[in-house]
């Protein structure tokens, strides 16, 4: 698991992870030492941190999951940037919920009800 999330991070950015400390993780020291890096380098990027090296060590899955999507918003916050777009990533997410619901004609019933209660 410790080498899924130096992968996902050096895929954010590929000079971020310098592979020279990073080992097997053969004793229970070395694997905290490449679990604490891992959340050192998230820090570093600008991940917002909920958990401690013993919730990756011990397989939390909720808190892997947290980690994973906070490494998901911080792409989406750089691409915003890069795209020199001023709304934030929520809003990019609700607009794109919004043309999928359009698409499937949900919203379209939604305003119909809507209207219908109104009159």
């Amino acid at each position: 698991m410790v080498f899924f999330f130096l992968e996902l991070l050096s895929a954010v950015d590929k000079r971020v992870i310098n592979w020279v400390p990073v080992t097997n993780g053969d004793t229970e020291e070395v694997k905290k030492l490449n679990v604490t890096y891992i959340i050192s380098v998230a820090r570093k990027l600008g991940c917002s941190i909920f958990l401690l090296p013993e919730d990756i060590l011990e397989v939390n899955p909720k808190m892997m999951l947290i980690l994973t999507a906070s490494i998901m918003y911080w792409i989406l916050l750089q691409k915003a940037k890069v795209n020199g777009e001023d709304i934030s990533p929520e809003e990019e997410g609700n607009a794109a919920m919004d043309d999928d619901a359009n698409q499937d004609g949900v919203t379209e019933e939604k305003e119909e009800m809507t209207e219908n209660n109104v009159e």
